[in-house]
């Protein structure tokens, strides 16, 4: 083996709007450091699965996410969802993370589901 791909969420790097973890950012050079010291290259992965921890993901930090989904968020947009989304709810799709009767799932103190329950 010598090439590995390195997974580094922007979560980690940045926990609040402009603050860096520089911990974080040191810990991932030494990493790197040490591969290549091994004879091993890395690609650092800016990795995302399912946008952020808000839709039960990981990825951009959740402050960021919360601002592009807004308070009121959108299956489609505002004009159609009134339209289409009780024929969707009843398919199952754009339901809330926060529907009881769907997902029953346990709010952190961010108001994301735990991780657990994803």
């Amino acid at each position: 083996m010598n090439f590995m791909r390195l997974g580094v969420m922007w979560e980690g790097v940045e926990q609040e709007r402009g603050v860096y973890n520089d911990t974080y950012l040191d810990e991932l050079t030494d990493l790197v450091d040490r591969l290549g010291e091994a004879g091993i290259y890395t690609l650092i992965d800016a990795h995302q699965d399912v946008f952020a921890r808000t839709a039960c993901g990981e990825g951009i930090p959740d402050f960021y996410a919360k601002e592009v989904i807004g308070k009121h968020p959108v299956c489609f947009n505002r004009l159609l969802d009134p339209i289409v989304k009780p024929v969707l709810n009843k398919l199952g799709v754009c339901r809330s993370l926060h529907d009881s009767e769907y997902y029953n799932y346990t709010m952190d103190k961010n108001d994301d589901p735990i991780i657990t329950d994803c």
